[in-house]
Parts: structure tokens; sequence; C-alpha cells
């Protein structure tokens, strides 16, 4: 069995391909990288309450309870939850998005807003 290192190749002028390739497809998991090369704002920068969304684990957790709360099924467990934390947490929301850089109560008052818009 060969290990990821040691790519089976019939043919060793397809070994810097299938190198370049793999190089490439690890870069494009790099959402942050590809951002940044592109030029694109942070999703959240609109909130940022010091002009930049500080990367890391408490901007995620913030930006993947969003995506929850408006792609999960309505009456799912992973939507109630992200409805919790981003509309009724009265400690998590605001230190997770302090640490983040976010301004809590512009976010918070966003997403209250648009969830009084759906139906």
């Amino acid at each position: 069995m060969a290990s990821r290192t040691s790519w089976a190749c019939e043919d060793d002028d397809e070994l810097p391909l299938v190198a370049i390739l793999e190089e490439l497809l690890m870069k494009s998991f790099d959402l942050k990288g590809s951002r940044e090369r592109s030029g694109l704002p942070h999703p959240l920068s609109k909130f940022a309450s010091n002009g930049a969304i500080k990367d890391g684990c408490c901007a995620d957790t913030v930006l993947q309870f969003i995506k929850d709360l408006t792609l999960s099924e309505p009456e799912s467990a992973r939507r109630s939850n992200a409805a919790w934390f981003l509309l009724e947490s009265e400690r998590a929301f605001f230190v997770a998005c302090f640490e983040a850089g976010i301004n809590a109560e512009k976010l918070r008052s966003h997403l209250v807003k648009c969830q009084a818009d759906q139906p």
C-alpha cells in the first residue's frame, strides 16, 4: 500500500503533476488564505468593532452558528442551538464576539431583524 507521500505511479513523469495537484487541493481547503489572496473581506467585517475581525476559533464559531441558524432545518437541534447562542445567550455570544473583534450588539440586532423578516 502506498503511503500518502509515496505515490504508486507507473510513470515517474506523473509524480510532479500529482504533487502539484495535491498542493492545490490542500490550498483550496484554506478558506482564510483564499480569501486573503483574492482580497475578499471577512464575512463578518461589516460588524467589526475595531475595523478588522480577528480570525480564529471565536470568529469561526460565530460564523458557523450563523450558518446553522440560516441553513439548518427549522426544528433541528442545530438550528435551536444556534438560535439560543446568537439570539438569547447573555454571555457566551458576547464573549465570543469580543474575542473575535465583532460588535456583538450590532450583529445581534441585525440577526434579530433578519429573523423577524422570515416567514
